[in-house]
Parts: C-alpha cells; sequence; structure tokens
C-alpha cells in the first residue's frame, strides 16, 4: 500500500490569506474612499453637520470682553453739576522679599518706618498702627476702612512718594463735588461685582436710585481676534443718561446754611424744609437734617429715610387749612359764628385746645387765626365723617404722589371711632408726608387744581445731546372750586396778618409781598400714647407767596427740638423761611414787589479784608469781618447770589475772631454769626438787638458765652 500523500498546511493559509487580503484591500479601500470623499467635503465646503467650520474655528482664537457703561451725570436746573464719574483706590502693602519688579528691583516695602510715616500723614492715620501692620510676618496686608476708597487727591501724593510695596487697587466711584448738599434728593450708589467680574455703580439711595437704569446705561461687548477688535450694533456700550432736576444751586445753598444754623440751634432730632414752585410742582430747594456726606457716607445709618417722601408723621394743625376748604366748598364755613373754645366731649372723650381754657368765645375765623382744635373739631362734626373723609380722598391723602424719589410711603389713618374722625380734621390721628401736603396746598395756588410736585426737570442722551425725557406740570385732581381756594388763600393770609395770627412771624409787608400761611404743632405718638411737652412736638409752618398770583409754596418742619433759641418756635422756623423766599421771589421777578432793592452779592474770596468790605458796602451790604487781616478765604453769602440792600455778609478772614457790635441785628444775624465764631449765644427778648454782654473787640474764647438782649421797636 502505497502511503497517502500529506497536504502543506502553508499552501491552503496562503490561499486563505490572499482572500482575507483581497477582502481587506477592497473594504479600505472603500473606507479610505468614504473618508476622503468626507475629507474633500470638508475641505471645500468647510462644514461638518451643518456647522461652520472657520466660524468655530475663529471663535476658538477669539476673545470676548465686556465694556463698562459709564454712568450719567446729575445735574441742578442750571446746569451745574451734582454727581459725576470718579476713581476711590484701596490701599494695600507687598511684604513678600520674593516679589520684584519686571526690571529687576524689589517690589515690596523695605523701610516701614519710613513708609509708615510717610503715608500716615497724608491719610491721617497713627503711623505706629501702620508700622505695626508691616512688621507682621504676612506677605500682603491692608489697612483698614481708612485705606479704602481713597480719593485721587491721596492717590497721587501717595504715588509721588515711589514707596516700594505700597500697592492700589482701583474701582468705579461717584463723587458729589457739593458734599452733604441735597444728599437726600441726589441719592448714593454703591459698588457692586456684575457677571463678568467687574466693578460697577448702583444706585441705593434717592435719585441715584430711582432713574439707575436710565443712569446706569448697558454695557458693550468687545471681541478681538489677535490685533483686531469688533462690535457689533447690538453689542455696543450705551452710557449712561444724564439727569437733570429742578433744584437750583443758589436757593439751595441758601436753603442749607439757614437750615444748619436751625438744627445747631435747636439741637432737633431732625428737620426739613422744601421750596416749591407754585404753578408748575417743580422742587427748587429742599433739604433735611440729618443728612450724609454721600462722598463718605458719614452721617448715614440703616434707620435713614427721605423726610420728603417717606416717613410719615401727624401733621397738626397745617391739616386745618385741609378741613377749612372742605367746609367752604360745602357750605358749612360760617367764620363770623362763635363756639366756646378750651375742651369739647365727643362720646365722653375730650378734644383740647392746645392753647388751654381761657380763650372762651371765639369765631370760627378766631379758631382758624388762633388753631383751635376745638373749633375744628366743631366743623368736621357739622360736615359729617363721610364728607370728610371724601375730601381726605379728593386731595390724594393716603396715597402716594408718585414723585421722582424711591419707597414712597402713602401714610395711614384711624378713623372708627367719632373722637378720631375729629381728631384728623386738626392733624391727629393721621399720618401723611411733607410732599403730600404740598401736593394739597398747590390746589390753593392753583385755582382748586390740585397738581404734582416733581424732581426730573429732563433726560438727555449724553452721547448725543438729545432730551429723551421732559418734566412737565402734571394735574393730579380738582378738589375745590376756583372761589373756595381764594377764601382759602384770604383765610390764610389772615393768619399772618391778626395780630393774635400764629403765622405773624412770617409777614413780608415790610418788602411789598403779601403771606399766606398756616403753622402747626403736632403731638408725636409713641407706644400708642402722646408724649408731653414742646419737645416732643413737631413744629411746622406752611407758607404760600405771595396770596395774589402765587409763586412758591414753603414747607418747614422741625421735629423735638430741645433748645429753643427764640421766645417762639416760629421765629426760628421763619429764620429760614424769609432769607429763602426773598431769594427765591428775587431772582422769580416776582408781581408786588420791585426788586430795586435787591442786589447779586460778588465773589470776595481771595481779596483783600479792606477790599473785600469796601466792594461789598459799595452795593449796599453790610460786611462783618471773623478775623482781623488776610485775605478772605469764606463768605456766608456765596458770589452770584441774590441778596437785600441791608443785608449782612459775614466774611471768614485771618486772625483772631472779636465780638462784633450786635445793635440792630436781627436774631438770624447773631445766630450765624454765633454759629460761624462756634460760639454759645444766650439770646433773650424779641425784636432787635439792644444790649450785648461782651464788649465790642473782646477776643472770642472756646469757652465764652455772648447773651444778647433783643427789644421791639417803637
Amino acid at each position: 500500500m502505497k502511503p497517502k500523500k500529506r497536504r502543506q498546511p502553508g499552501k491552503k493559509i496562503t490561499r486563505n490569506a490572499k482572500r482575507f487580503g483581497g477582502l481587506l484591500f477592497v473594504g479600505a479601500f472603500f473606507v479610505i474612499f468614504i473618508m476622503g470623499s468626507r475629507l474633500f467635503q470638508i475641505a471645500g465646503f468647510k462644514e461638518i453637520n451643518h456647522h461652520n467650520l472657520s466660524q468655530a474655528t475663529r471663535l476658538t482664537f477669539m476673545q470676548t470682553s465686556t465694556v463698562p457703561a459709564t454712568r450719567g451725570q446729575i445735574l441742578d436746573s442750571t446746569g451745574q453739576v451734582l454727581a459725576d464719574n470718579s476713581t476711590v483706590y484701596d490701599m494695600y502693602a507687598v511684604l513678600d522679599k520674593k516679589q520684584v519688579t519686571k526690571t529687576g528691583k524689589s517690589d515690596y516695602v523695605i523701610n516701614k518706618k519710613e513708609t509708615a510715616q510717610k503715608i500716615s500723614s497724608i491719610l491721617g492715620i497713627d503711623s505706629n498702627i501702620i508700622y505695626q501692620q508691616l512688621i507682621s510676618n504676612k506677605l500682603q496686608v491692608e489697612f483698614g476702612p481708612k485705606t479704602k476708597n481713597l480719593s485721587v487727591d491721596q492717590y497721587n501724593q501717595i504715588m509721588k512718594l515711589n514707596l516700594p510695596g505700597i500697592k492700589f487697587n482701583s474701582q468705579p466711584a461717584r463723587y458729589y463735588p457739593n458734599n452733604r448738599m441735597a444728599s437726600e434728593i441726589i441719592g448714593l450708589t454703591n459698588s457692586s461685582q456684575n457677571s463678568a467680574g467687574q466693578r460697577i455703580l448702583k444706585g441705593v439711595l434717592g435719585v441715584e436710585a430711582f432713574k439707575n437704569t436710565l443712569l446706569s446705561g448697558k454695557d458693550g461687548l468687545l471681541t478681538s481676534l489677535g490685533s483686531q477688535t469688533e462690535s457689533s450694533k447690538k453689542n455696543q456700550v450705551q452710557n449712561g443718561e444724564n439727569v437733570t432736576l429742578t433744584l437750583d444751586e443758589k436757593l439751595q445753598a441758601t436753603l442749607e446754611n439757614r437750615m444748619d444754623v436751625l438744627f445747631a440751634g435747636t439741637k432737633a432730632k431732625s428737620a426739613m424744609a422744601v421750596l416749591m414752585e407754585a404753578k408748575t410742582g417743580k422742587i427748587v430747594a429742599e433739604t433735611q437734617r440729618p443728612n450724609f456726606d454721600p462722598n463718605t457716607q458719614e452721617g448715614l445709618s440703616d434707620s435713614w429715610e427721605n423726610l420728603l417722601n417717606q416717613g410719615s408723621f401727624e401733621p397738626g394743625s397745617t391739616m386745618k387749612t385741609i378741613t377749612l376748604a372742605a367746609a367752604i366748598q360745602e357750605g358749612k364755613w360760617h367764620p363770623n359764628d362763635t363756639y366756646q373754645s378750651g375742651t369739647y366731649d365727643i362720646n365722653g372723650q375730650k378734644v383740647v385746645d392746645a392753647f388751654g381754657n381761657n380763650e372762651g368765645t371765639l369765631t370760627y375765623r378766631q379758631a382758624y387765626e388762633r388753631s383751635s382744635n376745638v373749633g375744628f373739631a366743631h366743623i368736621e362734626q357739622s360736615l359729617g365723617a363721610s364728607t370728610w373723609r371724601s375730601y381726605l380722598s379728593k386731595f390724594h391723602f393716603l396715597q402716594k404722589t408718585g414723585m421722582d424719589l424711591p419707597n414712597e410711603e402713602s401714610g395711614s389713618i384711624s378713623f372708627a371711632q367719632p373722637i378720631d374722625q375729629a381728631n384728623t380734621a386738626y392733624g391727629q390721628a393721621i399720618r401723611v408726608t411733607p410732599a403730600q401736603l404740598l401736593q394739597a396746598y398747590s390746589a390753593f395756588a392753583n385755582n382748586g387744581t390740585e397738581i404734582k410736585p416733581y424732581l426730573v426737570d429732563s433726560i438727555t442722551n449724553a452721547q448725543t445731546g438729545a432730551v429723551t425725557y421732559r418734566g412737565k406740570t402734571q394735574k393730579v385732581s380738582q378738589p375745590i372750586s376756583s372761589s373756595t381756594a381764594k377764601e382759602v388763600l384770604s383765610n390764610m393770609a389772615g393768619v399772618v396778618n391778626a395780630d393774635d395770627g400764629t403765622a405773624k412771624q412770617y409777614s413780608l409787608s415790610d418788602v411789598g409781598y403779601q403771606v399766606a400761611a398756616k403753622t402747626g404743632t403736632a403731638q408725636i405718638s409713641e407706644n400708642g400714647k402722646y408724649l408731653d411737652g414742646l419737645t416732643n412736638d413737631i413744629h411746622s409752618v406752611m407758607a404760600i407767596v405771595p396770596e395774589q398770583n402765587p409763586k412758591y409754596i414753603m414747607y418747614i418742619a422741625v421735629r423735638q427740638p430741645q433748645v429753643f433759641p427764640d421766645a417762639n418756635i416760629q421765629i426760628t422756623l421763619n429764620n429760614v423761611f424769609r432769607p429763602v423766599m426773598l431769594q427765591a421771589l428775587n431772582e422769580n421777578g416776582a408781581a408786588n414787589k420791585s426788586t430795586s432793592n435787591s442786589v447779586t452779592v460778588p465773589d470776595v474770596r481771595g481779596l483783600d479784608l479792606d477790599q473785600a468790605t469796601e466792594k461789598l458796602k459799595a452795593l449796599g451790604l453790610q460786611a462783618v469781618s471773623l478775623g482781623t487781616k488776610g485775605t478772605i478765604t469764606a463768605q456766608s453769602i456765596k458770589g452770584n447770589q441774590e441778596a437785600v440792600k441791608g443785608q449782612i455778609v459775614f466774611l471768614t478772614a485771618h486772625g483772631a475772631v472779636t465780638v462784633p457790635d450786635f445793635s440792630s441785628w436781627t436774631k438770624s444775624d447773631v445766630l450765624d454769626w454765633g454759629y460761624l465764631a462756634k460760639t454759645k449765644m444766650t439770646l433773650t427778648g424779641t425784636g432787635f438787638a439792644n444790649k450785648q454782654s461782651q464788649a465790642v473787640g473782646t477776643p472770642v474764647t472756646s469757652n465764652m458765652t455772648i447773651s444778647v438782649d433783643f427789644k421791639e421797636r417803637t
């Protein structure tokens, strides 16, 4: 048997390998073909799955940055800047000895004692405090609040010292050139961080908050690729708009000065004053005490509120004018009818007159002129609760005015019981804001038409100058007729003209104006009970000038004065009212008054004392200096402001301050001098200065008290 031939396994494997290789080649060809086709498509059309590869590649190397908008300015009605943009700096020190500059120089604090001494002299910080921080073992240190929010001036002073290791972080800030002036109106901003990590400003008080969106503008987006940058129209930065207020800087400055004296002299818990154009509703001056410095936030507290439209209070007798208007309109005003003053029983509860039980029988006209609570409780009873309540609504009490400030209050009322209903007729059991009172009294100045107070005069595009908004007079309602309004004004004039009128101190008859006014004294309620004593009251006045064809409405209030520098608190309030109102009327060129006695005060700062004195005297003004030599550094009435001939202008110079001759000075002038001289004044009597305790020419010392007696002219 022949042996079988054995197969060669290699040959079979080779055939299989060839088959597999062929299949692999074909598969690879198709894969390469498909991939090549795909690559050709991508290379040709530069697109994959509907995504543009060129754009994606561009975006990979493109950077996007936020361009912060510039915040708009706030200005007064004459274009003076009240709020502007600036930069503040936070200082810190590098102590790490490894830190060097790009040129290899040491970039850490080297001479620590010298550095501490030089910085302390600029910032007013004890050098030892700074030195203790510098000798710590830390790599980097900060120095506390006094080295944060440094001004540009402080920053430049420190930078000039070339101190190694002293560094700064900058951030945007708001600058208020006039410091505390109208701070409660202008408001305040705080710095916060946006989504891009940049510091931005946000309004938190006043107009800064109310118009924050417009003032802030809109940040832009900037894209860059290499050295090229671009910004689409959609993403362009839109700077904030400029807001012009109705405030008049000259009137505001005078009001601020007078309120400083009032607040210091009375040591009151708070005070406020506001001047409004009667026909338009424009607020031309407004201030309050205490106030705050928006640059440093000194004086600001968590409980701070704007007294114009917040912090509602019981207004007291200024509400009687509203009751009077309702009675006249309803035919319930009988001025010559009489009643028994003193007390009035309503369901076992008493209404009591502030002046006690000694006035006897009075007419209702006298009830208004002498401010009798009992008389106006009777009037409310004759009107009926529902009718009286309807007039509170017609005059828009318990409703927000909608003026240009945030967080406005609407007020409140207790009206369930007959005693409460009567109380509201003379300003108790109802809480209002000064803004609501101004709005209500505007009806008397506008033939029965109530108008809205406002603060924003216009809004302007900062880039184009185009006016995007213009404030205008807005009619709120017509609560009374024209004839009723005129009769109310006539009765208000009687409060000023009557010998026993509570507002006789506000007369401007000596300069040709008829004032219409109503005073108020309101008790303050705490824990359900009224506090006792004049030092726990709110004393106020509302005045419309002139009575015929009114130009201005002014409201002044002082809360809980602890010192009464005058025999009557209304004299103290008049020391604010008179100079501000006269200046406003002179600037306005109001009817019924010749302006021949009005002069424009020159700016005499920098002049020699004798030159300044002669320049003021030539205009018919009295110049009284605080100091005996050198140049003038300050003046009580600013340059370009209006004054009346014979008015005193206090000049601050150099050298010792001596006691002047107070003869024939008004109490207002004596108080102004005492405030500027930082001297305690004790005043007695009424009228004009007659005697003084310190001789003329006596040098003023820190512990000196000067007594001045006043006497009415006969």
